[in-house]
C-alpha cells in the first residue's frame, strides 16, 4: 500500500506502517503522518475501490484520493504435519490422510513412498493454493513389518526357548503391546475365528495353542521337554481354529 499512497497522495507518505483495522478502515501510520485507507478487503483477492486519505499529523495538512487497487494473494499455505509418519508394509500410503492446511489448496510428494520394503524415507511434502503460492515441509516416513508379522516374527525369536505354549503366545502378543495370559481356550476371546489364517494368527487347539507363521506351519511352546520349535499346524492336538487377533 506504500506505494499507493505515494503515488496518490505525496511521497512524504512512503514510510507509513500498518497500524491497525477498525470496521471498514485500515489505518497506516508514521511519526509525522498518517492515512486512512476505507472499503479495503484484504481477504478478497481481486481490484477494488478505495477512499484514502492523507493528513500531516504535525500542521493537519490533507491529501485524499479514491484508486483502484488489487488485491493479491502471494502467502503460500501453512502445512499442518507430524515431522515422522510410521506406516506399516504394503499398507497403502496416502499423504492426504496426514496433512491439513490453512487454506484450500494441492498436496504432493516430491518423492514417493514405496511401503512393499520396510525402512526409512525422507521426502518433502510441497503445498500449492489457487494463487500458486507453494510451501516445503521436510518429514520422514518409516516403513515398519505390519501388526501380525510383528507378531509372527516375535514368536519366531523364541525358538529353542524352555516355555509352555501360553508362554510363547503371550510372549509373542506383547511385541505389539497385547498384554493377555490364560489357559489356551481363552485366546479364542482375542479375535475372529478365520479360514484364511495369515502369518501372526494364532492356532487353537484343545488344550493347546500356537503361532501361525505361514505355509501350514506354527511355532509350538511346550514341545520336546518343553521347548520352543516349528512344526507344521496339524498335530496331535484337536484343532479348534485360527483366531485373527483385534487390533
Amino acid at each position: 500500500m506504500q506505494s499507493v499512497f505515494t503515488k496518490e497522495l505525496h511521497k512524504k507518505y512512503a514510510n507509513v506502517k500498518f497500524k491497525k483495522k477498525t470496521k471498514n478502515v485500515s489505518v497506516y501510520e508514521s511519526k509525522n503522518y498518517k492515512v486512512k485507507v476505507k472499503d479495503l478487503d484484504i481477504d478478497t483477492v481481486g481490484k477494488q475501490t478505495v477512499s484514502i486519505e492523507g493528513k500531516n499529523k504535525n500542521t493537519n495538512e490533507k491529501h485524499s484520493a479514491e484508486v483502484s487497487v488489487k488485491v493479491e494473494d502471494t502467502t503460500a499455505p501453512v502445512i499442518t504435519c507430524e515431522d515422522t509418519i510410521t506406516v506399516e508394509q504394503n499398507e497403502a500410503f496416502d499423504i492426504n490422510r496426514y496433512v491439513s492446511l490453512n487454506e484450500e489448496g494441492t498436496v504432493t510428494l516430491t518423492e514417493n513412498v514405496d511401503t512393499t520394503n520396510t525402512g526409512t524415507v525422507t521426502t518433502s511434502i510441497k503445498a500449492k493454493d489457487k494463487a500458486g503460492n507453494v510451501s516445503e515441509k521436510n518429514i520422514t516416513v518409516n516403513v515398519e513389518k505390519n501388526f501380525y508379522q510383528r507378531i509372527a516374527d516375535a514368536a519366531l525369536a523364541q525358538i529353542g526357548v524352555y516355555q509352555d505354549c501360553t508362554m510363547l503366545v503371550t510372549n509373542s502378543l506383547a511385541a505389539v503391546g497385547i498384554n493377555f495370559h490364560g489357559a489356551p481356550a481363552a485366546y479364542l476371546s482375542l479375535g475372529p475365528l478365520t479360514n484364511n489364517p495369515v502369518p501372526g494368527d494364532i492356532c487353537v487347539y484343545q488344550g493347546h495353542v500356537a503361532l501361525y507363521i505361514g505355509n501350514g506351519q506354527a511355532v509350538h511352546g511346550g514341545w520336546y521337554g518343553n521347548q520352543t520349535t516349528i512344526y507344521s499346524v496339524e498335530c496331535n492336538q484337536p484343532f479348534i481354529g485360527y483366531v485373527h487377533v483385534n487390533r
